[in-house]
């Protein structure tokens, strides 16, 4: 009996001993854990930051040619298209971070299309496009999408290389998790870039204190590399370089902690697990959180209970996280950060998209039959739209290791700074690189949160607040600055009827009309009254957002080898490629360029005409005026105003010019401002007088759209006098700029129906496509025609599924202006 319980408790002894040992790294869910998550919660839905990414036609562009671009606009954490942004803006900035070209957009599912015509007195050099959403603004600049373009120009000349001796390498060590602590086994990644930012090789070795060398070093890529250190007590290490470059310098080593925590991450020995390990010499028992953040979400956790001596492992399914990065944080259980670590998780989950033509070699200016299959992982077919570029690959050869949709959403969009040839990590599943986006991971480091602001809930500020559409705001004070609470401000707009709406002021007097959208710019009349209707000693200041990105304090590293690309080729087909540009329509109606739920307040046939000037410097009755030939009433002013010279723009169109000013007079009609083409539409007999202010201190109550002068025009009212408005801040008139005129890629059809030019056709983006939509099977047709140049065209096709699948296809196809090949 006796023996029997022995050797039971021979069994159960092992057991109950393994249990206490895993009950030493294992609890309950600990409090950390409960605010974390629920701090993240609050972030996924109060907060939820977006991302932008710009698919363009072509890295490089001439003076005088368009830019061609698609944005998508994504929830930064789930990567589906957003469902709170409805205005994209791009800015393009040159190095002095003024803008040359602004576009606002009209995003619609996330997807925004748009075009930048190039200045044709451009300056060659490098520029930087910009992209974000008004919402972006609350979580920093850094947030933006930005690239670099190229401008080449005819005198484009390489860049003069500057001293070696003037410009000083960097090199920089990063223990893994952080720090490096005395006695614990620590991996060490370092990387070593030149002043404009790219890698350099190099190779070392690591020396202690006593000149002995402890280890050998050298990068693996584009100065990136590792090593594993042991750090002893009452040691500093020292790294002697050299670069390739035949330089030799000497970098001091992080100094070793007395005790602290190594986080140490293998993810490449093993292609589905990932192998966590942390080491500790910290006296006494210590509750710890390990975790593992993946699209902003806790997706893995664990408390440990290390004792001096002690170290945790365990090995974690990659699949149990998103593609992406995870980070994965070492922390006290009051919150208190130990040690950090990114990885990158690939499940190969990316939209597959395949570009197949119907020939490899087409004869010039024959037709091209280009079909796209888009498939999910699991092999189903993915209805979406998709953009399109079929670009020169001579003459604007893309940079293939460059960004693209995958390489920013997924990874370089998350991390600080410039990175180098980021398609190059997603070329592949090789170890190589695996290894080579560990480095990368382990020098760059994270930036969309910090660890200790999201466990402590310090979230930033919401500055701007989101834009679902086109909105005027401003605000109702008095004279001396006070906000008018519950005043009232109309906006007014003519068009065949004179049309308002109306919004009241909140506590600090400011106002909204929302619902606005419009392309171009549309002048208004805006006019404020406080709760009990007056006027006097009020004023209406609207905003006027002069924001402008600024560009980053250390640039991406500048192209200089221009000169290869400036061919005398790329310079000619820049001259001569063709680009559609549409008039915009200015007769617009308040109801034109609402949205349908939003409601007008008020409309009429008649108006009473008003003005906010008490004098004109020339008042003219239509008695006064000879009939005009033409019917147009700025025709009959010819000789009958000093100082203004009127002139024929077209058949019945005629147009004003007071004092030889450049900018035309603002053209009022019964106090409400129209554009200068109305008055071609105006029947001469339809109107009773004009007013016309020449001088600036006349006309400068109407602003700077008078800076020309003003033209007031008043119709017969049937005997009704004028009402004439008190001059004053309360009643404004204002230009509003709505969404910028998107245009239509010009793609010739040589089909032998429609008229061809015989001018050489050698476009450059051969065709763009912005919306390529697949159908339920996945599949879509375009068409197009080639060139007539001998070359090597690529087509690049991007997009992003509603599920927030990313994916780009490719295919390349010849022309030859001899005989085709099948």
């Amino acid at each position: 009996m006796n023996r029997n319980k022995l050797e039971r408790w021979r069994y159960i002894l092992p057991v109950l001993l393994l249990a206490f040992v895993s009950l030493a790294f294992v609890s309950q869910k600990p409090d950390l854990l409960n605010t974390l998550q629920a701090h993240l919660a609050s972030w996924n839905t109060q907060y939820a930051p977006e991302k932008v990414y710009l698919h363009l036609d072509k890295p490089r562009y001439t003076p005088g040619q368009q830019i061609w671009l698609k944005g998508y606009v994504v929830d930064a954490a789930t990567l589906q298209p957003t469902a709170k942004s409805g205005v994209l803006y791009v800015d393009l900035l040159d190095a002095n971070n003024e803008a040359v070209q602004r576009l606002t957009l009209k995003a619609e599912n996330g997807k925004a299309n748009g075009d930048i015509i190039l200045p044709s007195n451009l300056s060659e050099g490098t520029y930087t496009l910009t992209a974000y959403t008004q919402w972006m603004r609350n979580f920093g600049e850094e947030s933006f999408f930005r690239k670099e373009i190229n401008i080449i120009g005819a005198q484009t000349k390489t860049e003069e290389k500057t001293e070696k001796t003037a410009q000083k390498i960097d090199l920089q060590f990063f223990p893994e998790g952080g720090d490096l602590v005395q006695g614990l086994q620590s991996r060490v990644a370092f990387k070593a870039t030149n002043p404009d930012g790219t890698g350099i090789a190099v190779t070392g070795a690591v020396y202690d204190a006593q000149n002995q060398k402890v280890l050998d070093f050298k990068d693996t890529h584009l100065g990136m590399g590792a090593f594993v250190l042991q750090p002893q007590q009452g040691q500093r290490y020292t790294a002697r370089v050299n670069f390739a470059d035949g330089r030799t310098a000497e970098f001091s080593l992080p100094e070793a902690q007395a005790s602290g925590y190594v986080l140490q991450i293998n993810e490449t020995a093993n292609p589905d697990q990932l192998q966590v390990t942390v080491a500790g010499n910290v006296a006494g028992r210590q509750p710890l959180l390990l975790t593992g953040i993946s699209r902003d979400e806790v997706q893995y956790a664990e408390q440990l209970n290390l004792q001096p001596g002690q170290s945790f492992s365990k090995q974690i399914a990659k699949a149990d996280f998103a593609t992406g990065i995870v980070r994965f944080n070492l922390a006290k259980a009051n919150g208190e950060p130990l040690a950090e670590r990114l990885v990158f998780i690939d499940n190969q989950d990316n939209l597959d998209i395949t570009l197949t033509t119907d020939k490899k070699t087409y004869s010039g200016r024959e037709r091209v039959t280009m079909q796209v299959l888009a498939r999910d992982k699991q092999g189903k077919p993915v209805s979406t739209d998709f953009s399109l570029a079929v670009t020169d690959d001579e003459l604007v050869t893309p940079d293939l290791q460059g960004l693209n949709i995958n390489t920013y959403l997924l990874l370089t969009s998350d991390l600080r700074g410039h990175v180098q040839n980021p398609g190059y990590y997603f070329e592949g599943n090789d170890t190589a690189r695996k290894e080579a986006l560990s480095y990368l991971l382990m020098t760059q480091g994270w930036r969309r949160f910090g660890w200790q602001q999201i466990a402590k809930g310090e979230f930033p500020e919401l500055k701007y607040s989101l834009e679902t559409d086109l909105a005027i705001r401003g605000t109702l004070q008095t004279d001396r600055g006070k906000p008018v609470k519950g005043g009232e401000a109309l906006l007014y707009l003519k068009g065949q009827h004179l049309a308002f709406i109306t919004t009241e002021t909140d506590k600090e007097g400011r106002f909204a009309f929302e619902g606005f959208d419009f392309t171009g710019p549309v002048d208004m009349v805006v006019q404020g009254t406080d709760a009990r209707g007056r006027r006097k000693h009020l004023q209406v200041n609207l905003d006027e957002d002069s924001y402008l990105p600024k560009l980053p304090i250390i640039p991406a590293p500048q192209i200089g080898e221009l000169l290869a690309s400036a061919s005398s080729e790329l310079i000619t087909a820049g001259k001569v490629e063709m680009a559609a540009a549409d008039e915009m329509n200015s007769e617009l109606t308040l109801r034109g360029i609402l949205l349908k739920d939003v409601k007008i307040q008020g409309e009429a046939e008649m108006v009473q005409p008003f003005k906010l000037h008490r004098e004109a410097d020339v008042v003219l009755n239509v008695k006064e005026l000879p009939v005009s030939p033409s019917g147009n009433i700025i025709e009959s002013l010819q000789g009958r105003v000093a100082g203004l010279q009127i002139y024929r723009a077209g058949q019945n169109d005629f147009r004003a010019r007071i004092r030889g000013s450049q900018n035309p007079p603002l053209y009022l009609l019964d106090g409400m401002p129209v554009d200068e083409s109305i008055t071609s539409q105006l029947n001469q007999f339809d109107i009773s007088r004009i007013e016309i202010l020449k001088s600036p201190a006349s006309a400068g109550l109407y602003g700077g759209r008078a800076s020309g002068g003003v033209i007031a025009l008043y119709t017969r009212q049937g005997g009704e006098p004028m009402q004439e408005v008190q001059p004053g801040k309360y009643i404004i008139i204002h230009r509003a700029d709505g969404y910028s005129k998107v245009r239509e890629f010009y793609s010739p059809q040589y089909d032998g129906k429609t008229p061809a030019s015989r001018e050489p056709d050698l476009r450059t983006t051969l065709y763009w496509n912005p919306s390529v939509q697949t159908d339920s099977q996945g599949k879509a047709t375009v068409t197009f025609y080639a060139a007539d140049r001998n070359t090597t065209y690529r087509a690049i096709m991007e997009g992003i599924s509603d599920a927030g699948k990313p994916g780009r296809g490719m295919v390349t196809f010849d022309v030859s202006l001899g005989r085709a090949n099948p």
